[in-house]
């Protein structure tokens, strides 16, 4: 039968070349077509409508998808020629696991795994500073890791070029690229990597495959200025990176032990987790690498895979599939709230709706016999009937065991309103002084490594930066008390509104006054952010003459404006306290020192919002949250002395 072999292909992609390298091995003669993955074509979005991404290689018109996947299925369909894959079931397991350790290896601080190797490479040349270095540590990390597997073998298998080499050999030419922006070696530290890579490289399916790294250098250029546009400016960085998240996908599995026994650690060092298959004393890792060993091991009964190499290509496809959607899908189920639980729920069903598709009127997922997919699935049945619950009882568990930190200055108006609305939950927390101005905490570096500032709410160990974001976070991690948001989606953008003008909105004249921007750098940017509400309050304190005129009356007018829209409501909510009065009211404790040093009376001009403010200190909430106002004026005095400002 003639075959017809076609590779729908972006040509940087180090995922594709691995299947062109696997299809030049066995001397099929395939047709390239290079895919504008901004402009889809229509057969790959046909022929990989679950992921629609490349590689996808067509064999007599059926896609298999996923590169590795795509290389055993061609060692399997071509196997009389440069067999890629040991026939040792042992050995073919291992190299199943190292393959999945250069795509999967476990990033700790995620929920789900990522692609380590792309993420670290990724912070190499699409960062600056810090994270570069992070990165570049991770990045040599897991190349030393596969250095010391390799050895001092030729190649990964032995003596034969084979499926690990093919798995990794892609990712070399991008190296040039990661050494060019990052400024370091990958020979220096990995030199007998390097060599393994020139020893590949004489090999005609690999010098065939791989594209000059000169010109993946440009690639990456033309990436990073249009993607990561911060490197070249101070724009924001993008949110994604385009055409490169086209082949680079999350996937993974969440298990966390805290005394994991010396046998795991014995017989899983690179991932330490569980299952573990350990035959004859030799272990297997990872579960669906433990079912396909258990299968070539003992073939005599119950085969799991089908014999036909396509079938069997098709039944690794879906039970990757499982184990992707899946395990992503659970753990925003039951470990997160709000709309990121509602995604997750959404993703769930649609992946058991694409299974039950794909099942159709058989048995078994591979017809008459109960198989591969079926066990990659089946164990995910047992937990549905949580995951079910899990929405019901989210909220009670979800206050069990909490820990949160809050990381504050007790000046700062923007950490009160965290205060304010954990308060309002009834959230137990820690609160840490910080020493923002002299001495800020390694635990504050860490946790806000961007800005530097207070506050930062910790919430069972990860950070949630900017005061209106934390608001906004506990509303919705809290959500069965008091909230702060109302659900009318008007109401609510108008609430957004109010508190971003209370929040952002920054004078002309701000950065014109050395002397102004000299204070506010240490009153507003060790704190947390400028805003213009408190940069004009400042100004009345900071300055004289003229200019102190102009603030005051600047200040005035903005409190007017708020007062106008208070009008005659308990709130600015209405009847309920809520996200616009926290936003606001820590400046309340500020206004006595305002008044003081500008010589101005708050009162006469808004009295409405003077009454709100005193409405609000009845709230136990605000009380306890907001310092004395002489407390707040001795601290001015101080930096008014420390600055000489008179």
């Amino acid at each position: 039968m003639a075959n017809e072999v076609i590779l729908l292909d972006f040509w940087p992609s180090m995922f594709g070349m691995r299947t062109r390298i696997a299809l030049r091995e066995k001397g099929v003669e395939f047709e390239y077509r290079e895919e504008d993955l901004r402009n889809k074509s229509p057969l790959l979005l046909q022929m990989n409508p679950i992921h629609k991404k490349i590689p996808v290689l067509i064999h007599n018109g059926k896609p298999v998808n996923e590169s590795i996947i795509q290389v055993q299925y061609i060692d399997e369909v071509w196997s009389h020629k440069n067999p890629i894959l040991p026939s040792d079931p042992y050995q073919r397991a291992q190299a199943r696991f190292w393959a999945d350790f250069i795509d999967k290896k476990l990033n700790v601080m995620l929920l789900c795994a990522m692609f380590q190797l792309y993420d670290a490479q990724r912070k190499v040349w699409a960062t600056k500073g810090e994270e570069q270095e992070a990165g570049k540590k991770d990045f040599i990390e897991i190349l030393k890791t596969l250095e010391s597997e390799l050895g001092d073998k030729p190649y990964f298998g032995g003596d034969d070029f084979g499926y690990v080499d093919i798995a990794l050999i892609g990712f070399y030419t991008w190296f040039p690229a990661y050494e060019k922006f990052a400024n370091f070696s990958i020979e220096s530290e990995v030199p007998k990597l390097i060599a393994w890579v020139k020893k590949c490289l004489q090999r005609e399916s690999v010098a065939k495959s791989l594209p000059d790294p000169e010109k993946v250098t440009e690639f990456v250029s033309e990436l990073r200025k249009k993607f990561v546009p911060e490197i070249y400016t101070n724009g924001e960085s993008a949110d994604s990176f385009g055409l490169l998240a086209e082949y680079v996908r999350d996937e993974g599995e969440k298990e966390d032990f805290s005394n994991k026994s010396a046998l795991l650690l014995q017989s899983n060092p690179i991932h330490k987790k569980i299952p573990v298959l350990i035959h004859n004393g030799k272990p297997v890792c990872e579960s669906l690498n433990v079912v396909q060993y258990v299968d070539e091991a003992w073939p005599e009964k119950n085969p799991f895979f089908p014999s036909d190499p396509y079938g069997r290509a098709q039944a690794r496809f879906w039970a990757d599939f499982v184990d992707k959607k899946f395990t992503d899908a659970q753990f925003k189920i039951w470990g997160k709230k709000g709309e990121e639980q509602e995604a997750g729920k959404k993703e769930f069903i649609e992946a058991v709706k694409i299974l039950e598709t794909e099942l159709g009127d058989k048995p078994y997922f591979g017809g008459d016999s109960f198989g591969y997919v079926d066990i990659s699935l089946i164990t995910f049945s047992s937990w549905f009937q949580a995951y079910e619950k899990f929405e019901r009882k989210a909220s009670r568990i979800a206050t069990m065991a909490e820990e949160v930190i809050l990381l504050n200055f007790w000046p700062s108006m923007f950490g009160m309103r965290t205060m304010i609305a954990l308060e309002e939950k009834g959230v137990n927390y820690e609160y840490r002084e910080e020493d923002v101005i002299n001495n800020k905490s390694p635990l504050l570096l860490e946790m806000n490594p961007i800005h530097k500032k207070i506050p930062v709410l910790i919430h069972n160990g990860k950070p949630v930066c900017e005061s209106i974001i934390q608001i906004q976070y506990i509303d919705e991690v809290w959500s069965d008390k008091n909230p702060f948001l109302p659900t009318d989606s008007y109401q609510r953008a108008q609430a957004l509104f109010w508190a971003d003008f209370i929040e952002k909105k920054v004078t002309t004249n701000f950065r014109s006054n050395s002397r102004v921007l000299l204070v506010t750098h240490v009153c507003v940017y060790s704190l947390c952010h400028n805003d213009q509400l408190f940069v004009c309050g400042r100004k009345t304190w900071a300055t004289k003459g003229e200019e102190l005129e102009a603030a005051t009356k600047e200040y005035i007018e903005i409190l007017k404006t708020l007062q106008c829209e208070l009008g005659d409501k308990p709130y600015f909510g209405g009847d309920k306290f809520g996200f616009v009065d926290i936003v606001l009211i820590g400046y309340y404790s500020w206004f006595p020192a305002y008044q003081k040093f500008g010589n101005f009376s708050i009162e006469p001009e808004c009295s409405k919002l003077m009454a709100w403010g005193k409405r609000c200190m009845q709230r136990a909430s605000v009380a306890k949250a907001l310092p004395d106002s002489e407390r707040v004026v001795g601290y001015v005095l101080q930096l008014k002395k420390f600055y000489g400002i008179k």
